[in-house]
């Protein structure tokens, strides 16, 4: 008896911590939202990007902009929780680590693959301790074209038990912001609105 309640025990941890992407709209599991990573991203015609201390802090700028509560407010109401943990430190700290010389591109189908991005989720280094059965919500930011105005990002949700992507959203955006730190945050907000999509395609299955 003792044997079976054991099995038992560790199936439902199982279960419990093995998170799909049916669970993105489950108020039950946590959430926690990570920001926005820039390690990969590419930009083109992006004259006013040419130094380092502009680049870096653009990506700090961006990022604190997910911080106050009306744009928080938004990321709960689109994720149907009442509370969504914010924790930028960990991209943050990656975007920190971009080589400022490297960019710029004249690619405008520059493009980051799944693959990669769910390298770059172990890469970010969350603390699976802290956020232990949580799902982690990333916007992973690939092209910034002011050549063709739009913007590429791929909104990755993962089991921080697992560290591995249940789904992945590639979008490509227009922007409507004004000024170059509200251009490109303009794309994130978007991308954070399209979860509504997500949501009523899910409810379809």
């Amino acid at each position: 008896m003792k044997k079976l309640f054991v099995c038992l025990f560790v199936l439902i941890s199982f279960l419990s911590s093995a998170q799909t992407k049916e669970d993105i709209f489950n108020k039950n599991i946590p959430v926690v939202f990570l920001g926005a990573d820039y390690s990969l991203a590419q930009f083109t015609k992006a004259e006013e990007f040419e130094n380092k201390s502009d680049i870096l802090r653009l990506f700090v700028d961006i990022n604190n902009l997910f911080k106050p509560k009306s744009t928080q407010e938004l990321i709960r109401k689109k994720l149907r929780r009442d509370e969504v943990k914010l924790d930028l430190s960990y991209v943050n700290t990656i975007n920190a680590l971009v080589d400022w010389q490297k960019v710029h591109t004249d690619n405008v189908d520059y493009a980051i693959s799944d693959e990669t991005i769910a390298e770059m989720i172990v890469k970010l280094n969350v603390d699976q301790n802290l956020y232990k059965d949580h799902i982690g919500m990333v916007i992973i930011n690939e092209n910034c074209s002011k050549t063709i105005k739009r913007g590429k990002v791929a909104v990755a949700f993962f089991t921080i038990n697992e560290l591995k992507p249940v789904l992945i959203t590639h979008y490509v955006i227009k922007s409507d912001g004004i000024g170059f730190l509200y251009y490109w945050m303009d794309v994130n907000l978007e991308a954070i609105k399209n979860l509504d999509d997500l949501y009523k395609e899910m409810k379809k299955k």
